[in-house]
């Protein structure tokens, strides 16, 4: 059994894709030089995926995600074995990161913690302020499907918090604020392993290399922080929606309600709009942002959640004040134009149309067209060879 087990549990929308992408590139010197595993699950099959071990969890956990069916818990059944295998055949530390397990309820939480047996457990918890990661998952629910607007999400989860800690604890379709409410996740945890084992990471946004080495510090990797090209560390793992793709988006999940399209159609139109018609354009705008209507709301939860975070004994890897919502929204996160909607429309008709299905049918060629186009000058009408003296003449029957 490894020595040690560090799990990255998120949270959700805090840039853990960006850290998954870093540590697959620089899982070998990780391994060699830090003693740091970080297990192939998805990889084994992609070389080149992003590797992030939720699904392996799932086959442990299975329906502790509301978002999981029995069936599909049992077909991920195998990638856990496989990932419990190889953190048990390992000496030294063993890093795990999965964002969902920070929606995952106390018992499921301990559950988890016997599966490593003697190891020592420590927790990593990625954070970024409610302003920025809120609109993230609205984004998110709408590129799965969703059809509600932002003020309504935001109504949702000001009813969901106001059912107080307890229902969150305890109830599983209150998911998103087990995930979400910075100060209970770390409470939850920090009761199962102890605050000493427990630490946030605060990601600033910006310069996202910040967070990388912010988290190689976390996890005891610092030397290998440097190790990835620059070109690597500082891009996005991907971009977010602006207002006007939000709103073309949600009209698009509205038709395809009910028009007879599988889910498996469904998303791949919605990627295919997104990666070749949206994220494609220039001058894209601004990000959403939270709805003025819920801004004190927004700033209210973050107080909370950060005097509970200084309370609770953890590490902070940053600076908790970042995790403060910006005073004022970004200039230009005003709702969206229609001339901006309709540009965001033509991007995605243009992404998915069969360009061929327009083309001018060729015409059908005369005999004439024929003989012109296929048969040389030269051969048309052939001369007589003034080599030969008879050439031109009628051969005699005789």
């Amino acid at each position: 059994m490894a020595a040690k087990v560090i799990l990255h549990i998120g949270q959700q929308k805090s840039g853990t894709t960006y850290l998954q992408e870093m540590l697959g590139h620089v899982a070998g010197p990780l391994a060699e030089e830090a003693g740091i595993l970080y297990p192939a699950s998805i990889r084994e099959i992609l070389p080149d995926a992003i590797e992030n071990h939720e699904k392996a969890t799932r086959g442990l956990l299975g329906t502790e995600y509301p978002w999981v069916s029995a069936a599909d818990a049992a077909v991920e059944r195998g990638k856990w074995t496989r990932l419990a295998a190889k953190v048990r055949a390992w000496q030294d530390t063993a890093l795990i990161s999965a964002e969902a397990l920070s929606a995952i309820r106390s018992p499921a939480v301990a559950r988890l913690l016997a599966e490593f047996g003697g190891a020592a457990v420590e927790v990593v918890i990625t954070a970024r302020g409610l302003d920025r990661s809120l609109p993230s998952l609205w984004q998110q629910h709408v590129r799965n499907g969703r059809q509600s607007g932002i003020e309504e999400f935001f109504a949702v989860l000001a009813e969901q918090r106001g059912r107080g800690r307890r229902a969150i604890e305890e109830e599983p379709g209150l998911h998103l604020w087990r995930a979400f409410g910075l100060g209970g996740l770390v409470r939850r945890w920090a009761a199962e392993v102890g605050p000493d084992r427990v630490r946030v990471v605060v990601n600033p946004g910006s310069p996202p290399d910040l967070l990388w080495r912010r988290f190689a510090a976390a996890v005891g990797a610092s030397g290998c922080a440097g190790r990835l090209p620059a070109e690597i560390r500082t891009r996005r793992a991907h971009s977010g929606l602006t207002g006007d793709e939000i709103e073309l988006l949600i009209a698009l999940n509205r038709r395809l309600d009910g028009a007879g399209w599988s889910t498996y159609e469904r998303r791949a139109l919605r990627e295919e709009i997104l990666l070749r018609g949206l994220n494609a354009r220039g001058g894209r705008g601004g990000p959403v942002a939270v709805p003025e209507s819920a801004r004190a709301l927004v700033a209210a939860w973050a107080e909370e959640d950060l005097a509970e975070l200084r309370s609770s004994g953890v590490e902070i890897v940053g600076r908790p004040e970042e995790l403060r919502p910006a005073p004022r929204p970004p200039d230009d996160a005003g709702p969206p134009t229609s001339f901006q909607v309709a540009d965001a429309a033509a991007a995605a008709i243009l992404a998915v149309a069969p360009r061929g299905r327009y083309a001018q049918a060729p015409r059908p060629k005369s005999w004439r067209t024929w003989i012109r186009t296929r048969v040389r000058p030269a051969e048309q009408f052939p001369s007589p060879s003034p080599s030969r003296p008879d050439a031109g003449r009628t051969a005699s029957p005789n």
